[in-house]
């Protein structure tokens, strides 16, 4: 009975498999040849004229064997694989961090930034192995500083490399290029049912409200990340007013994360930013994978090669299977 989405991943390689009614033929010819040979030239009252009936048994049996094995090969080739459903985690987490320069206040010690690095490390210690995180930052504009990855080393040294802060805060911008990490890296293929159950997360983590007027509001980035079905968790580090002719940075993060289904936070203590950070744990869902069952074909191959060369040993003469010269030679 064929599985449920049987497939071949090398369907060509079938055609091979036309070769091997053809080398049966070759070899029922070959046999009869020799036969016919060995009747032609042999003396009969000197040497039997055709192989003890044992023999041509074996070597009909070991080529039989051999040809099934190569078909196998051929078979292991075309690549036959199989789809598995397996429990495993997606979950991808983009840690988007302002750098701007209000960010060198030191209500935080030693200052916001480093406050939010520590925490961002401490984060990454206490996630799951297999959710991959990334790192976003910005001020008057948002660059990918690491793609998600599991590698925590590699997200550790990318904190560590932040530079100099920057003047502006370009929020809008820093969540939808932190959407277009997550959507790089596969975390929304499928697209997620609802933002409850998405394998991907936006953590923004900074002290103000957008100051990018040219650029993409947050109210907008919110609405993209609410159609890709991607919480935007946002901490407010600081209290900072804002500006008076917008609204304030805790009525903007708020509102993304509200529109979003994200979590938002007014953190004026460094363990009220490990409280939000560990809120954020790893989606398991089941991913549809591809089970290659060439090795079965070549293993199969392989105990009718073995079996060949056992009907072929047997069949020998216990003499000759000890090695012992045979009397026409002493």
């Amino acid at each position: 009975m064929i599985p449920d989405g049987f497939t071949w991943q090398e369907p060509g390689w079938l055609w091979a498999l036309l070769a091997i009614p053809a080398l049966t033929g070759l070899a029922i010819l070959a046999m009869r040849r020799r036969s016919g040979a060995a009747r032609a030239y042999a003396d009969p009252s000197v040497l039997s004229i055709s192989a003890p009936p044992r023999a041509r048994a074996a070597r009909i049996g070991a080529t039989a064997l051999a040809l099934v094995a190569l078909g196998f090969v051929i078979v292991a080739l075309a690549r036959p694989t199989v789809p598995v459903e397996e429990e495993a985690s997606r979950s991808a987490v983009m840690l988007t961090l302002d750098v701007s320069n209000s960010m060198n206040k030191t209500d935080f010690p030693p200052d916001r930034l480093e406050a939010a690095i520590a925490a961002a490390k401490d984060f990454a210690a206490s996630a799951p192995e297999d959710t991959a995180i990334g790192l976003v930052t910005f001020a008057d504009g948002a660059a990918v500083r690491l793609a998600p990855t599991t590698d925590r080393g590699a997200l550790a040294r990318s904190l560590d490399g932040l530079g100099e802060t920057r003047e502006g805060t370009a929020l809008g911008e820093a969540i939808v290029t932190s959407l277009r990490s997550l959507q790089a890296f596969g975390a929304l293929d499928p697209p997620p049912a609802s933002p409850q159950t998405s394998p991907a997360r936006i953590l923004v983590l900074t002290d103000g409200a957008n100051s990018i007027r040219q650029a993409t509001t947050p109210e907008e980035a919110a609405e993209r990340a609410l159609g890709a079905r991607v919480p935007v968790s946002s901490i407010l580090i600081g209290d900072d007013p804002g500006r008076p002719d917008q609204a304030t940075p805790e009525e903007t993060l708020a509102g993304v994360a509200a529109r979003t289904g994200g979590v938002y936070a007014q953190s004026v203590q460094a363990a009220d930013l490990d409280a939000v950070f560990a809120d954020i744990g790893s989606v398991v869902l089941p991913i549809e994978e591809v089970r290659e069952l060439a090795v079965w074909a070549v293993a199969i191959a392989l105990v009718l090669l073995l079996a060949a060369a056992v009907v072929i040993g047997l069949s020998l003469p216990p003499a000759r299977r000890a090695g012992a010269p045979s009397p026409s030679t002493r």
